[in-house]
Protein backbone atom coordinates (compact mmCIF):
# COMPACT_ATOMS: atom_id res chain seq x y z
CA UNK A 1 0.00 0.00 0.00
CA UNK A 2 1.61 3.24 -0.84
CA UNK A 3 2.17 6.07 1.38
CA UNK A 4 -0.37 8.19 2.71
CA UNK A 5 0.15 12.24 2.19
CA UNK A 6 -0.43 14.48 5.46
CA UNK A 7 -3.67 15.42 5.44
CA UNK A 8 -4.18 19.07 6.87
CA UNK A 9 -7.54 19.68 6.47
CA UNK A 10 -10.80 18.11 5.13
CA UNK A 11 -14.49 19.09 5.01
CA UNK A 12 -17.00 18.20 2.24
CA UNK A 13 -15.83 18.60 -1.00
CA UNK A 14 -12.29 19.52 0.15
CA UNK A 15 -9.11 17.83 0.78
CA UNK A 16 -5.96 20.16 1.93
CA UNK A 17 -2.63 17.68 2.02
CA UNK A 18 1.27 18.09 2.54
CA UNK A 19 3.27 17.29 -0.25
CA UNK A 20 6.70 17.50 -0.10
CA UNK A 21 8.53 18.88 2.67
CA UNK A 22 9.71 21.94 1.76
CA UNK A 23 8.68 25.24 3.37
CA UNK A 24 5.99 27.17 2.10
CA UNK A 25 6.86 30.48 0.52
CA UNK A 26 5.71 33.43 2.01
CA UNK A 27 5.71 36.60 -0.24
CA UNK A 28 3.49 36.83 -2.95
CA UNK A 29 4.43 36.76 -6.83
CA UNK A 30 4.05 39.68 -9.12
CA UNK A 31 0.50 39.98 -10.53
CA UNK A 32 -0.67 41.81 -13.81
CA UNK A 33 -3.84 42.88 -14.76
CA UNK A 34 -5.68 39.46 -16.40
CA UNK A 35 -7.18 41.43 -18.36
CA UNK A 36 -4.27 43.86 -19.97
CA UNK A 37 -2.33 41.18 -20.18
CA UNK A 38 -4.63 38.91 -22.86
CA UNK A 39 -5.32 41.82 -24.82
CA UNK A 40 -1.65 41.91 -25.14
CA UNK A 41 -1.61 38.29 -25.95
CA UNK A 42 -4.21 38.28 -28.34
CA UNK A 43 -2.89 41.72 -30.13
CA UNK A 44 -6.83 42.76 -30.19
CA UNK A 45 -9.13 44.40 -27.45
CA UNK A 46 -11.56 42.07 -25.47
CA UNK A 47 -15.13 42.69 -26.22
CA UNK A 48 -16.25 41.14 -23.65
CA UNK A 49 -14.69 39.16 -20.78
CA UNK A 50 -16.08 36.57 -18.00
CA UNK A 51 -13.93 38.22 -15.21
CA UNK A 52 -13.82 41.62 -13.42
CA UNK A 53 -11.50 43.94 -15.03
CA UNK A 54 -9.68 43.94 -11.67
CA UNK A 55 -9.32 40.26 -11.84
CA UNK A 56 -4.95 39.40 -11.58
CA UNK A 57 -3.25 36.46 -12.27
CA UNK A 58 0.74 36.17 -12.38
CA UNK A 59 2.59 36.99 -15.64
CA UNK A 60 2.40 35.10 -18.65
CA UNK A 61 5.25 33.18 -19.59
CA UNK A 62 3.88 31.55 -22.75
CA UNK A 63 2.69 28.18 -21.82
CA UNK A 64 -0.36 26.49 -20.36
CA UNK A 65 -1.64 27.98 -17.56
CA UNK A 66 -2.02 24.75 -15.69
CA UNK A 67 1.67 24.13 -16.28
CA UNK A 68 2.60 27.14 -15.52
CA UNK A 69 0.37 26.99 -11.91
CA UNK A 70 2.38 23.37 -11.46
CA UNK A 71 5.91 24.76 -12.18
CA UNK A 72 5.08 27.90 -10.03
CA UNK A 73 4.26 25.78 -7.10
CA UNK A 74 6.53 23.21 -7.33
CA UNK A 75 9.95 25.43 -8.19
CA UNK A 76 9.09 28.20 -5.69
CA UNK A 77 7.56 26.24 -2.82
CA UNK A 78 3.74 27.44 -3.19
CA UNK A 79 0.30 25.95 -2.58
CA UNK A 80 -1.31 24.94 -5.52
CA UNK A 81 -5.31 24.50 -5.88
CA UNK A 82 -6.69 21.55 -8.07
CA UNK A 83 -10.70 21.47 -9.33
CA UNK A 84 -12.48 19.19 -11.43
CA UNK A 85 -13.23 22.05 -13.61
CA UNK A 86 -9.30 22.75 -13.82
CA UNK A 87 -8.87 19.34 -15.24
CA UNK A 88 -11.93 18.45 -17.08
CA UNK A 89 -11.62 21.36 -19.29
CA UNK A 90 -7.64 20.04 -20.17
CA UNK A 91 -9.14 16.82 -21.39
CA UNK A 92 -12.26 18.37 -23.15
CA UNK A 93 -9.51 20.23 -25.14
CA UNK A 94 -7.61 17.50 -25.85
CA UNK A 95 -10.68 15.44 -26.70
CA UNK A 96 -11.70 18.29 -28.64
CA UNK A 97 -7.75 18.06 -30.82
CA UNK A 98 -8.33 14.78 -31.56
CA UNK A 99 -12.30 15.35 -33.04
CA UNK A 100 -10.45 18.45 -35.01
CA UNK A 101 -7.42 16.46 -36.18
CA UNK A 102 -9.65 13.71 -37.45
CA UNK A 103 -12.96 15.16 -38.27
CA UNK A 104 -13.94 13.18 -41.19
CA UNK A 105 -12.96 9.87 -39.67
CA UNK A 106 -14.84 10.67 -36.64
CA UNK A 107 -17.78 12.42 -38.76
CA UNK A 108 -20.53 9.41 -39.19
CA UNK A 109 -19.83 8.57 -35.11
CA UNK A 110 -20.80 12.14 -34.18
CA UNK A 111 -23.23 14.01 -36.76
CA UNK A 112 -25.70 13.14 -39.35
CA UNK A 113 -25.07 15.70 -41.81
CA UNK A 114 -22.31 16.31 -44.57
CA UNK A 115 -20.63 19.77 -45.01
CA UNK A 116 -21.31 22.12 -42.45
CA UNK A 117 -24.84 23.11 -40.46
CA UNK A 118 -24.77 27.04 -39.71
CA UNK A 119 -26.62 27.20 -36.13
CA UNK A 120 -27.90 30.99 -36.07
CA UNK A 121 -28.64 32.10 -32.27
CA UNK A 122 -31.23 35.31 -32.16
CA UNK A 123 -31.08 37.97 -30.12
CA UNK A 124 -32.54 41.19 -29.35
CA UNK A 125 -29.77 43.30 -28.57
CA UNK A 126 -25.89 43.07 -28.67
CA UNK A 127 -23.78 44.16 -25.72
CA UNK A 128 -20.67 43.31 -23.72
CA UNK A 129 -22.49 42.51 -20.71
CA UNK A 130 -20.93 38.46 -20.06
CA UNK A 131 -24.15 37.52 -19.06
CA UNK A 132 -25.36 38.36 -22.27
CA UNK A 133 -23.24 36.01 -24.43
CA UNK A 134 -22.98 33.32 -21.30
CA UNK A 135 -26.69 33.08 -22.68
CA UNK A 136 -25.75 33.17 -26.45
CA UNK A 137 -23.35 30.43 -25.73
CA UNK A 138 -25.54 28.15 -24.11
CA UNK A 139 -28.00 28.50 -26.90
CA UNK A 140 -25.02 27.56 -29.14
CA UNK A 141 -24.29 24.70 -27.01
CA UNK A 142 -28.34 23.60 -26.53
CA UNK A 143 -28.47 23.68 -30.57
CA UNK A 144 -25.26 21.56 -30.64
CA UNK A 145 -27.16 18.96 -28.20
CA UNK A 146 -29.92 18.42 -30.39
CA UNK A 147 -27.23 17.52 -32.78
CA UNK A 148 -24.90 14.86 -31.51
CA UNK A 149 -26.81 13.64 -28.52
CA UNK A 150 -27.07 14.31 -24.93
CA UNK A 151 -24.53 11.74 -24.06
CA UNK A 152 -21.89 13.69 -25.75
CA UNK A 153 -23.29 17.12 -24.67
CA UNK A 154 -23.78 15.65 -20.84
CA UNK A 155 -19.49 14.63 -21.51
CA UNK A 156 -17.77 17.55 -22.48
CA UNK A 157 -19.42 19.77 -20.55
CA UNK A 158 -18.56 21.11 -16.86
CA UNK A 159 -21.39 20.58 -13.92
CA UNK A 160 -19.56 19.40 -10.87
CA UNK A 161 -20.03 20.82 -7.51
CA UNK A 162 -17.20 23.48 -8.09
CA UNK A 163 -18.87 24.57 -11.46
CA UNK A 164 -19.53 28.18 -11.85
CA UNK A 165 -21.39 29.50 -14.40
CA UNK A 166 -18.09 30.79 -16.04
CA UNK A 167 -16.55 27.24 -16.01
CA UNK A 168 -19.83 26.13 -17.22
CA UNK A 169 -20.04 28.82 -20.78
CA UNK A 170 -16.05 28.05 -20.87
CA UNK A 171 -17.03 24.48 -21.30
CA UNK A 172 -19.71 25.09 -23.91
CA UNK A 173 -16.79 27.16 -26.19
CA UNK A 174 -15.17 24.15 -25.80
CA UNK A 175 -17.77 22.22 -27.31
CA UNK A 176 -18.22 24.78 -29.80
CA UNK A 177 -14.59 24.61 -30.76
CA UNK A 178 -14.87 20.11 -30.83
CA UNK A 179 -17.61 20.79 -33.29
CA UNK A 180 -16.26 23.76 -35.35
CA UNK A 181 -15.55 21.41 -38.29
CA UNK A 182 -19.01 20.41 -38.50
CA UNK A 183 -20.70 23.67 -37.30
CA UNK A 184 -20.82 27.05 -37.93
CA UNK A 185 -21.61 30.03 -35.74
CA UNK A 186 -23.88 32.95 -35.93
CA UNK A 187 -26.03 35.37 -33.64
CA UNK A 188 -28.07 37.46 -35.36
CA UNK A 189 -28.64 40.61 -34.11
CA UNK A 190 12.42 25.49 -5.81
CA UNK A 191 11.41 22.08 -6.22
CA UNK A 192 8.67 21.15 -4.66
CA UNK A 193 4.75 21.84 -3.64
CA UNK A 194 4.24 22.34 0.18
CA UNK A 195 0.74 21.38 -0.63
CA UNK A 196 -2.37 20.91 -2.75
CA UNK A 197 -5.91 21.29 -2.37
CA UNK A 198 -8.67 19.68 -4.06
CA UNK A 199 -11.48 20.89 -4.68
CA UNK A 200 -14.80 18.76 -5.53
CA UNK A 201 -17.02 15.64 -4.41
CA UNK A 202 -16.31 12.16 -4.56
CA UNK A 203 -18.83 12.14 -7.04
CA UNK A 204 -17.59 14.74 -9.21
CA UNK A 205 -13.82 13.35 -9.54
CA UNK A 206 -15.97 9.63 -10.34
CA UNK A 207 -17.59 11.93 -12.94
CA UNK A 208 -14.34 12.44 -14.94
CA UNK A 209 -13.57 8.84 -14.44
CA UNK A 210 -16.91 7.82 -16.32
CA UNK A 211 -16.69 10.62 -19.09
CA UNK A 212 -12.99 9.30 -19.64
CA UNK A 213 -13.87 5.84 -19.98
CA UNK A 214 -17.29 7.09 -22.68
CA UNK A 215 -14.06 9.01 -24.64
CA UNK A 216 -12.58 5.73 -25.45
CA UNK A 217 -14.73 4.39 -28.00
CA UNK A 218 -13.68 7.70 -30.44
CA UNK A 219 -10.09 5.78 -31.12
CA UNK A 220 -8.84 7.53 -27.98
CA UNK A 221 -8.05 4.08 -26.30
CA UNK A 222 -4.30 4.84 -26.36
CA UNK A 223 -5.10 7.92 -24.51
CA UNK A 224 -7.74 7.30 -21.85
CA UNK A 225 -5.74 3.89 -20.81
CA UNK A 226 -3.37 6.45 -19.35
CA UNK A 227 -5.74 8.65 -18.17
CA UNK A 228 -7.81 6.16 -15.79
CA UNK A 229 -5.60 5.83 -13.37
CA UNK A 230 -4.94 9.29 -13.04
CA UNK A 231 -8.57 9.63 -12.56
CA UNK A 232 -8.83 6.80 -9.84
CA UNK A 233 -6.07 8.77 -8.11
CA UNK A 234 -8.34 12.08 -7.84
CA UNK A 235 -10.99 10.02 -6.71
CA UNK A 236 -8.76 8.58 -3.88
CA UNK A 237 -7.66 11.56 -3.00
CA UNK A 238 -10.98 12.90 -2.42
CA UNK A 239 -11.90 10.25 -0.75
CA UNK A 240 -9.51 11.36 2.21
CA UNK A 241 -6.21 8.66 0.80
CA UNK A 242 -3.88 10.87 -1.39
CA UNK A 243 -1.15 9.00 -2.18
CA UNK A 244 2.18 11.09 -1.82
CA UNK A 245 4.49 8.94 -4.25
CA UNK A 246 1.59 10.05 -7.06
CA UNK A 247 1.19 13.98 -6.24
CA UNK A 248 4.97 13.92 -5.84
CA UNK A 249 5.16 12.95 -9.44
CA UNK A 250 2.83 15.32 -10.79
CA UNK A 251 5.59 17.39 -12.78
CA UNK A 252 8.75 15.56 -12.70
CA UNK A 253 10.74 13.64 -10.42
CA UNK A 254 13.61 14.06 -8.09
CA UNK A 255 16.21 13.21 -9.99
CA UNK A 256 15.61 15.87 -12.62
CA UNK A 257 14.30 19.05 -10.89
CA UNK A 258 16.95 20.56 -12.09
CA UNK A 259 15.93 20.31 -15.76
CA UNK A 260 13.58 22.25 -17.92
CA UNK A 261 11.58 18.82 -19.16
CA UNK A 262 8.68 18.03 -17.76
CA UNK A 263 8.30 13.87 -16.65
CA UNK A 264 5.33 13.36 -14.65
CA UNK A 265 1.85 12.25 -14.86
CA UNK A 266 0.92 16.15 -15.86
CA UNK A 267 2.13 15.27 -19.57
CA UNK A 268 -0.14 12.81 -20.06
CA UNK A 269 -3.51 14.81 -19.45
CA UNK A 270 -2.80 16.12 -22.63
CA UNK A 271 -3.16 13.86 -26.30
CA UNK A 272 -1.62 16.24 -28.28
CA UNK A 273 1.69 18.50 -28.76
CA UNK A 274 2.37 21.56 -30.64
CA UNK A 275 3.84 20.76 -33.62
CA UNK A 276 6.71 23.99 -33.33
CA UNK A 277 8.09 22.96 -36.72
CA UNK A 278 4.74 23.77 -38.71
CA UNK A 279 3.77 27.07 -39.27
CA UNK A 280 0.52 27.03 -37.30
CA UNK A 281 2.19 25.19 -34.54
CA UNK A 282 -1.18 23.75 -34.08
CA UNK A 283 -1.76 20.57 -31.57
CA UNK A 284 -1.62 17.86 -33.81
CA UNK A 285 1.79 15.44 -32.61
CA UNK A 286 0.37 12.88 -30.25
CA UNK A 287 2.14 12.66 -27.37
CA UNK A 288 4.99 10.13 -27.41
CA UNK A 289 5.27 9.83 -23.99
CA UNK A 290 1.71 8.21 -24.01
CA UNK A 291 3.62 5.28 -26.14
CA UNK A 292 6.32 4.43 -23.24
CA UNK A 293 4.53 2.52 -20.31
CA UNK A 294 4.57 4.56 -16.98
CA UNK A 295 6.29 2.13 -15.13
CA UNK A 296 9.49 2.62 -17.22
CA UNK A 297 9.77 6.31 -16.91
CA UNK A 298 11.21 7.40 -13.62
CA UNK A 299 9.30 8.13 -10.45
CA UNK A 300 10.05 10.23 -7.09
CA UNK A 301 12.61 7.62 -6.04
CA UNK A 302 14.65 6.23 -9.28
CA UNK A 303 18.10 6.71 -9.51
CA UNK A 304 18.67 6.69 -13.21
CA UNK A 305 20.85 8.57 -14.85
CA UNK A 306 19.67 12.22 -15.56
CA UNK A 307 20.22 12.29 -18.99
CA UNK A 308 18.62 9.00 -19.80
CA UNK A 309 15.22 10.46 -18.30
CA UNK A 310 15.09 13.93 -19.83
CA UNK A 311 15.28 12.37 -23.37
CA UNK A 312 11.63 11.19 -22.53
CA UNK A 313 10.33 14.73 -21.03
CA UNK A 314 7.95 17.29 -22.75
CA UNK A 315 8.93 20.80 -22.51
CA UNK A 316 6.15 23.60 -21.80
CA UNK A 317 6.36 25.20 -24.68
CA UNK A 318 5.00 21.46 -26.48
CA UNK A 319 2.06 21.99 -24.33
CA UNK A 320 -0.97 23.38 -25.89
CA UNK A 321 -1.84 26.74 -24.67
CA UNK A 322 -5.56 26.25 -23.36
CA UNK A 323 -7.36 28.48 -25.45
CA UNK A 324 -10.35 26.83 -27.67
CA UNK A 325 -11.91 29.28 -30.26
CA UNK A 326 -15.06 29.62 -31.55
CA UNK A 327 -15.78 31.95 -34.68
CA UNK A 328 -19.13 32.99 -35.38
CA UNK A 329 -20.88 35.94 -37.55
CA UNK A 330 -22.87 38.55 -35.93
CA UNK A 331 -25.94 39.73 -38.77
CA UNK A 332 -27.73 43.18 -37.60
CA UNK A 333 -30.98 44.10 -38.23
CA UNK A 334 -30.05 46.06 -41.07
CA UNK A 335 -28.13 42.78 -42.30
CA UNK A 336 -24.29 43.84 -41.53
CA UNK A 337 -21.85 41.03 -40.57
CA UNK A 338 -19.62 41.20 -38.26
CA UNK A 339 -16.94 38.73 -37.76
CA UNK A 340 -16.42 37.88 -34.42
CA UNK A 341 -14.78 35.12 -32.30
CA UNK A 342 -15.20 33.22 -28.31
CA UNK A 343 -12.26 31.98 -27.10
CA UNK A 344 -12.56 30.03 -23.67
CA UNK A 345 -10.60 28.17 -21.45
CA UNK A 346 -7.34 29.08 -19.24
CA UNK A 347 -6.77 32.66 -18.81
CA UNK A 348 -3.97 32.50 -16.17
CA UNK A 349 -2.89 31.38 -13.03
CA UNK A 350 -4.14 33.11 -10.16
CA UNK A 351 -2.74 34.15 -6.38
CA UNK A 352 -4.95 33.65 -3.16
CA UNK A 353 -4.14 36.75 -1.48
CA UNK A 354 -3.82 35.12 2.09
CA UNK A 355 -2.12 31.87 1.36
CA UNK A 356 -0.03 32.57 -2.30
CA UNK A 357 -2.03 29.61 -3.09
CA UNK A 358 -1.94 29.37 -7.30
CA UNK A 359 -4.96 28.21 -9.17
CA UNK A 360 -5.18 27.57 -13.16
CA UNK A 361 -8.15 30.06 -13.75
CA UNK A 362 -10.91 29.05 -16.12
CA UNK A 363 -12.94 31.79 -18.65
CA UNK A 364 -14.17 33.21 -21.53
CA UNK A 365 -13.80 36.13 -24.14
CA UNK A 366 -14.88 37.72 -26.85
CA UNK A 367 -13.06 39.96 -29.82
CA UNK A 368 -13.55 40.42 -33.18
CA UNK A 369 -11.75 38.34 -35.87
CA UNK A 370 -8.82 40.10 -37.10
CA UNK A 371 -8.04 37.52 -39.91
CA UNK A 372 -9.10 38.67 -43.00
CA UNK A 373 -7.94 35.51 -44.42
CA UNK A 374 -9.66 33.16 -42.31
CA UNK A 375 -12.97 35.32 -43.29
CA UNK A 376 -12.05 34.43 -46.76
CA UNK A 377 -11.81 30.67 -46.54
CA UNK A 378 -15.18 30.81 -44.11
CA UNK A 379 -16.74 32.27 -47.67
CA UNK A 380 -15.05 29.49 -50.16
CA UNK A 381 -16.59 26.95 -47.27
CA UNK A 382 -20.05 28.62 -47.07
CA UNK A 383 -20.34 29.67 -50.92
CA UNK A 384 -18.50 27.06 -53.33
CA UNK A 385 -17.46 23.57 -53.35
CA UNK A 386 -14.92 21.46 -50.37
CA UNK A 387 -13.90 18.29 -50.20
CA UNK A 388 -12.84 17.06 -46.14
CA UNK A 389 -9.90 18.73 -44.81
CA UNK A 390 -6.99 16.76 -44.56
CA UNK A 391 -5.81 15.06 -41.37
CA UNK A 392 -2.84 17.31 -40.03
CA UNK A 393 -1.00 14.38 -39.21
CA UNK A 394 -1.03 13.66 -42.74
CA UNK A 395 0.20 17.12 -43.61
CA UNK A 396 4.14 16.66 -45.01
CA UNK A 397 6.30 19.44 -46.83
CA UNK A 398 10.35 18.92 -47.41
CA UNK A 399 12.75 20.97 -46.30
CA UNK A 400 13.22 22.53 -50.06
CA UNK A 401 9.54 22.78 -50.41
CA UNK A 402 8.69 25.42 -47.63
CA UNK A 403 5.17 26.85 -48.05
CA UNK A 404 3.29 29.72 -46.26
CA UNK A 405 1.12 29.43 -43.61
CA UNK A 406 -1.79 30.14 -45.74
CA UNK A 407 -1.28 27.31 -47.81
CA UNK A 408 -1.65 25.02 -44.49
CA UNK A 409 -4.48 26.88 -43.13
CA UNK A 410 -6.52 25.84 -46.43
CA UNK A 411 -5.78 22.40 -46.46
CA UNK A 412 -6.79 21.85 -42.75
CA UNK A 413 -10.59 23.89 -44.22
CA UNK A 414 -10.30 21.89 -47.10
CA UNK A 415 -8.16 19.45 -49.07
CA UNK A 416 -9.97 20.63 -52.38
CA UNK A 417 -12.18 22.56 -53.38
CA UNK A 418 -14.24 24.69 -56.98
CA UNK A 419 -14.78 28.07 -56.84
CA UNK A 420 -17.45 29.17 -59.14
CA UNK A 421 -18.64 25.94 -60.36
CA UNK A 422 -20.73 25.77 -63.48
CA UNK A 423 -19.61 29.24 -64.74
CA UNK A 424 -17.06 29.09 -67.29
CA UNK A 425 -14.69 30.52 -65.27
CA UNK A 426 -13.87 27.90 -62.32
CA UNK A 427 -10.69 27.59 -60.37
CA UNK A 428 -9.78 23.86 -58.99
CA UNK A 429 -7.98 23.39 -56.22
CA UNK A 430 -6.67 20.28 -56.43
CA UNK A 431 -6.08 17.36 -53.18
CA UNK A 432 -2.87 17.77 -51.66
CA UNK A 433 -2.21 14.67 -52.93
CA UNK A 434 -2.83 15.67 -56.50
CA UNK A 435 0.17 18.70 -55.67
CA UNK A 436 2.46 19.05 -58.71
CA UNK A 437 5.78 21.46 -58.04
CA UNK A 438 6.69 23.45 -61.26
CA UNK A 439 9.77 25.39 -62.01
CA UNK A 440 9.37 29.70 -63.13
CA UNK A 441 12.42 31.10 -64.97
CA UNK A 442 14.36 33.73 -62.90
CA UNK A 443 17.45 35.40 -64.91
CA UNK A 444 19.13 35.57 -61.42
CA UNK A 445 18.91 32.18 -60.88
CA UNK A 446 17.77 30.81 -63.25
CA UNK A 447 14.70 28.70 -61.98
CA UNK A 448 12.93 29.03 -58.61
CA UNK A 449 10.68 26.47 -57.44
CA UNK A 450 6.74 26.55 -58.06
CA UNK A 451 4.17 25.09 -55.53
CA UNK A 452 0.74 24.20 -57.41
CA UNK A 453 -2.30 25.97 -56.21
CA UNK A 454 -4.90 26.11 -58.53
CA UNK A 455 -5.78 24.69 -61.76
CA UNK A 456 -8.34 27.30 -64.13
CA UNK A 457 -11.23 25.63 -66.49
CA UNK A 458 -8.94 26.30 -69.80
CA UNK A 459 -6.04 24.70 -68.90
CA UNK A 460 -3.81 27.15 -67.35
CA UNK A 461 -3.04 27.13 -63.62
CA UNK A 462 -1.56 29.05 -60.73
CA UNK A 463 1.38 28.74 -58.83
CA UNK A 464 2.98 30.53 -56.39
CA UNK A 465 6.94 31.02 -55.51
CA UNK A 466 7.72 31.20 -52.12
CA UNK A 467 11.16 33.23 -50.20
CA UNK A 468 10.38 32.97 -46.71
CA UNK A 469 13.90 34.87 -45.77
CA UNK A 470 12.75 37.41 -48.06
CA UNK A 471 8.94 37.17 -46.40
CA UNK A 472 7.79 37.31 -50.47
CA UNK A 473 5.19 35.09 -52.06
CA UNK A 474 4.78 35.58 -55.57
CA UNK A 475 1.41 33.90 -57.37
CA UNK A 476 2.27 33.05 -61.15
CA UNK A 477 -0.49 32.10 -63.75
CA UNK A 478 0.76 30.19 -67.50
CA UNK A 479 0.39 26.93 -69.12
CA UNK A 480 0.52 24.17 -67.24
CA UNK A 481 3.21 21.84 -67.92
CA UNK A 482 2.93 18.34 -68.51
CA UNK A 483 5.41 17.05 -66.49
CA UNK A 484 6.29 17.37 -62.88
CA UNK A 485 9.35 19.69 -62.06
CA UNK A 486 9.14 21.17 -65.95
CA UNK A 487 8.43 25.24 -65.82
CA UNK A 488 5.12 26.93 -66.41
CA UNK A 489 4.89 28.39 -69.66
CA UNK A 490 4.82 32.31 -70.67
CA UNK A 491 4.41 32.65 -66.08
CA UNK A 492 3.02 36.43 -65.13
CA UNK A 493 3.06 37.50 -61.86
CA UNK A 494 -1.29 37.95 -60.69
CA UNK A 495 -0.71 38.84 -57.12
CA UNK A 496 1.89 39.18 -54.41
CA UNK A 497 0.18 36.62 -51.40
CA UNK A 498 -2.62 33.87 -51.26
CA UNK A 499 -4.72 35.95 -49.38
CA UNK A 500 -4.36 38.93 -52.15
CA UNK A 501 -4.92 36.02 -54.64
CA UNK A 502 -8.51 35.33 -52.92
CA UNK A 503 -9.63 38.83 -52.63
CA UNK A 504 -9.19 39.32 -56.19
CA UNK A 505 -11.22 36.52 -57.10
CA UNK A 506 -13.96 37.25 -54.96
CA UNK A 507 -13.59 40.95 -56.02
CA UNK A 508 -13.81 39.76 -60.03
CA UNK A 509 -16.81 37.37 -58.76
CA UNK A 510 -14.63 34.73 -60.06
CA UNK A 511 -13.62 36.21 -63.62
CA UNK A 512 -10.24 35.82 -64.93
CA UNK A 513 -8.80 39.13 -63.52
CA UNK A 514 -5.58 39.11 -64.86
CA UNK A 515 -6.93 38.86 -68.48
CA UNK A 516 -8.50 42.16 -68.54
CA UNK A 517 -6.32 44.61 -70.72
CA UNK A 518 -6.26 47.02 -68.18
CA UNK A 519 -4.80 44.90 -65.31
CA UNK A 520 -1.41 46.05 -63.51
CA UNK A 521 -0.29 43.59 -60.41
Amino acid sequence: MSVLAPILEQTAGKIRFGVDDVKSAQERLPTKNAKFQLEKQLGKPLLAFSHDDTFEVIPDQGIHPLALAVHAAFSEHRPLLLTPDIIWITLAQGFAQHINNHAETLRSRLVRHQGKEKLIVGTQQINSEPQHWSETVQKWALQIRDRVGADLYRLLECNFSTTTPITQTASHVVMMNAFQQYFDYAVSCVCGIPEITLLGTVEDWQSICDRVQMMAKYDLEWWTARLLPICREFVETASGKPSLEFWRCIYKPEPVYGAELITGWLTDLFPYLRDLSSLTKAASVRNWILEIDRCELPNASSSEAWFEQVIRGISAERLPLGISQAPFELITPDEKEYSLELLAGFIGVHQDSEQQTLQPEIGWILRERSDRFAQLLDNIQQQHLTQPPVNRSELYFSSTNVVPKEHIQILERFDGATLYANSGHSWQIPKYIDKKDYTISNPISFRDDATHLIDLEDGRCIAYVYKPHKNECLIFVGGKPSLDREPLQDPVIIAHSIPELLERIFQAQGRYYFDDANFVC
